[in-house]
């Protein structure tokens, strides 16, 4: 008890304590803010005297000075004598002078001490131009200070005992005050000087006494009740402590049963809380879980969704939803997702639940994989399928069944291009393994042909029969290369070509291959039209399509040829892929035979498809068409209905360049010139040996034969000093063309050499030899064609 007085005591005297500092503080407070009241009314009131200076000389400055009497103490100012109107007198005889704006503020100012103004000024300047001017130390420190920017300077100073407040500000030089001050160097906007002023301080503290006094006597009162309060109310408190100590004693046991009792149900609340948290972290899992798993199954390639043991959907993945064609789970959930997408067969036939493989999954447990099935969109569409099916067992317990499937349409549209072009090799290779032996066979038919025409004895009728067997041979090649475009195993020579010349050249024997039966329209672009291409190619196009046209017209009809330009901007051939955008040359063949059906339209252009009976056709000629169009980076479209006819339109490249002349191709060649060089020819095959050495002997020629590569290099080596030039087939047995040349070339580095070969580019590539850098004529060789080549090597 005795303690808690002691306390209670102590208390009351530190508050006192703080109370009498704080009134202590406040009164040294309130005097340091009278006092720099004080210095800032005393500022303000300078700053005053200053402005009004200021306008003052402004007005005279804006006026050009004033003029005054001259009297004793306002003599003309000598620093004006330059200014012819410094001096004037009036009509009555009395004397002026003119007063410059300075000489005016300092007899202003120098009035003012007469008069004891509170305020009293002093213009100044570091450069002054009258002696009474200059300043003193204090206006030149001022006055230094605003030569470095500063535009006020103010302060508080002590003469003879008395304080006074002095501010001083700068004027700048004006276009007037140039008229006095021009002579001095200065120039408009420069600081001239400035203009101080004083002020007594003792003028506004001479009130401010007695409020300093009623103020310190007034805080002294306060302080005073505020201590006796203080301890009175400590004494009030001291018992008031004393009567709740009796009743605190009351109160702690009573606290402390009910500490007892709280820290009971604390320990319950821990027991509770820590079970609490247990199931939050389970059940935060089990929801991570679910997500995860949600995740994983909307990330997968694959749709999924799972059932019930009565087919009600429980869960679908995104790409489920995608495939078929729903926005959300909630379309699909508790549905029977077999009579939502599974309750069709492809055929158009119901399926029925019983033999349906996906309720066997449930149903009896076991799993399957299905393929050739389709499954059906919300928007009633189908679309092929694979899935698979297998059961939802818990601890043994069948619970449903889950569904996974993939989509098949683009793996159906690849596995078709992909037995597309395994026909296309199969045709390829077929035709690659006869190219070499087939035109052997038919440069020995062309070749003694062309022979036999040169006789003169010959009639004009034989020379006709001459001409249908060569003719014949010519087709025959012609077939074989187009089999070899088709394939892309034939070099085609590209150049300039004028389609309108093409289907002029080609119009004389379509007449022959079409019938009489049918007409035969053409209609040539306005203009030239020409594309890069290979002559022959595009004439068996020609040929291949009105061949199909005219076994469509078994009546008779009507074959419409027409050519043209278009602006291709996407690509229109859904089966050729991607063409670039651009201006294509347009071959449009048109036929009013019997058309075709979707079906046969879609796979007209497969090698050895063929709608027509059997011996009458191969199923290989629009196969050739689509072959040589493409190695001319052009493409095919067919548009066909039944009982309507049939429209090819062949888009090609556009060539376009200043370097395409006309050509007269109705000029004939000239004869090929012969000559008595020596020849090396090396030859494998009898017959093309034996035509060769008839065609280079008949024009003058001396030829060594070879009959393989090995045969060749021995042969030039027994008569080099004989041979002019080399004449070899580049694949023969022992040594190919190529290592023959190149072991002659070791021997003489510059023999001239031309290659012939019958067989394909890959064949020869295949064989390790390029055709890069060489010079090589493939065979059937025209002996025509061969004998300009060989006389051309020969001249170069």
């Amino acid at each position: 008890m005795f303690s808690r007085l002691f306390t209670t005591r102590r208390y009351a005297l530190t508050i006192c304590f703080i109370w009498v500092l704080l009134i202590a503080i406040s009164l040294v407070w309130f005097f340091v803010q009278h006092r720099n009241n004080l210095n800032e009314l005393a500022k303000a009131q300078a700053r005053i005297a200053f402005e009004k200076d200021l306008l003052y000389r402004e007005w005279a400055s804006q006026h050009g000075g004033v003029y005054a009497p001259v009297t004793p103490k306002t003599q003309p100012n000598p620093y004006l004598a330059h200014i012819p109107e410094r001096d004037l007198k009036t009509p009555s005889g009395r004397e002026l002078t003119l007063i410059n704006p300075a000489y005016m503020t300092r007899q202003v100012f120098e009035l003012a001490q007469t008069e004891k103004q509170i305020a009293t000024g002093h213009i100044t300047s570091l450069n002054p131009i009258r002696g009474e001017n200059g300043p003193d130390p204090w206006e030149r420190k001022a006055l230094e200070a605003f030569e470095k920017g500063v535009q006020e300077v103010s302060e508080v100073v002590t003469v003879d005992g008395r304080r006074f407040v002095r501010l001083m500000r700068p004027f700048k030089v004006e276009t007037t005050c140039l008229k006095c001050h021009a002579a001095q160097g200065y120039k408009k906007g420069d600081i001239r000087g400035g203009i101080s002023v004083t002020v007594p301080l003792a003028v506004f503290s001479a009130g401010s006494s007695r409020e300093l006094a009623s103020t310190a006597a007034a805080l002294l009162l306060i302080g005073i009740v505020g201590v006796i309060l203080i301890l009175a109310g400590a004494r009030k408190l001291s018992e008031s402590s004393r009567r709740l100590e009796e009743t605190n004693a009351e109160l702690v046991n009573e606290v402390t049963e009910r500490e007892i009792a709280q820290e009971q149900l604390r320990e319950h609340a821990v027991l509770l809380e820590e079970e609490v948290a247990e199931r939050q972290a389970a059940q935060e899992e089990a929801v991570a879980n679910q997500r995860r798993l949600e995740l994983i199954m909307d990330s997968t390639h694959a749709a999924m969704y799972g059932i019930d043991t009565s087919g009600r959907c429980i869960f679908a993945n995104r790409t489920c939803l995608e495939l078929t064609g729903y926005q959300s789970q909630d379309e699909l959930l508790g549905k029977n997702m077999h009579d939502i997408i599974h309750h069709t067969l492809p055929n158009g036939i119901p399926a029925p639940v019983p033999h349906c493989n996906i309720f066997r999954a449930f149903s009896e447990g076991k799993g399957c994989t299905v393929r050739d099935e389709v499954f059906w969109r919300k928007d009633g569409t189908s679309f092929p399928v694979e899935y698979s099916s297998y059961p939802i067992m818990n601890h043994g317990v069948i619970e449903g069944a889950v569904v996974s499937f993939v989509d098949l349409t683009e793996r159906i549209a690849l596995e078709t291009q992909l037995r597309q072009a395994q026909k296309m090799e199969a045709v390829g290779q077929l035709a690659g393994g006869v190219a070499h032996d087939f035109n052997n066979v038919l440069q020995v038919i062309s070749g003694y042909g062309s022979i036999l025409k040169l006789d003169e004895r010959l009639d004009e009728r034989h020379k006709q029969e001459i001409d249908q067997i060569l003719s014949a041979a010519e087709r025959a090649a012609q077939l074989t290369r187009g089999l070899l475009a088709f394939s892309r195993k034939q070099v085609i020579t590209l150049a300039p070509v004028n389609l309108n010349d093409v289907v002029e050249s080609v119009r004389k024997f379509l007449v022959r291959i079409i019938g009489e039966d049918i007409q035969l329209q053409t209609t040539p672009s306005a203009g030239t039209l020409y594309i890069m291409a290979d002559l022959g190619q595009m004439e068996q196009v020609l040929i291949n399509l009105a061949t199909n046209a005219r076994d469509a017209m078994p009546r008779g009809g009507v074959l419409a040829i027409e050519t043209g330009s278009q602006e291709v901007e996407s690509p229109l051939d859904q089966e050729s892929g991607e063409h670039k955008p651009g201006q294509y040359a347009v071959l449009t063949v048109a036929d009013t035979g019997c058309g075709m059906d979707a079906e046969t339209s879609k796979r007209i252009f497969e090698p050895f498809y063929t709608t027509k009976e059997v011996s009458k056709g191969t199923g290989l000629g629009m196969a050739i068409v689509y072959g040589i169009v493409k190695q001319h980076n052009g493409f095919i479209n067919v548009y066909s209905e039944q009982g309507h006819g049939t429209t090819f339109r062949i888009y090609l490249p556009i060539y376009r360049s200043d370097l395409v002349r006309d050509r007269d191709d109705g000029k004939e060649a000239v004869p090929p010139r012969g000559g008595s060089e020596t020849i090396l020819l090396a030859e494998d095959d009898d017959g093309v040996r034996n035509l060769i050495l008839s065609v280079l002997t008949r024009f003058g020629y001396r030829v060594i034969q070879a009959v393989d590569g090995q045969d060749a290099v021995e042969k030039y080596l027994a008569h080099r000093d004989e041979i002019d030039m080399i004449l070899m087939d580049l694949i023969m047995p022992r040594k190919n063309g190529k290592e023959a040349y190149d072991e002659i070339a070791g021997v003489n580095p510059g023999a001239k050499v031309l290659y012939a070969s019958g067989y394909t580019a890959d064949f020869i590539q295949k064989r390790g030899v390029t055709e890069e850098g060489i010079d090589l004529i493939m065979k059937p060789i025209q002996p025509m064609e061969l004998l300009r080549t060989v006389r051309e090597m020969l001249d170069a």
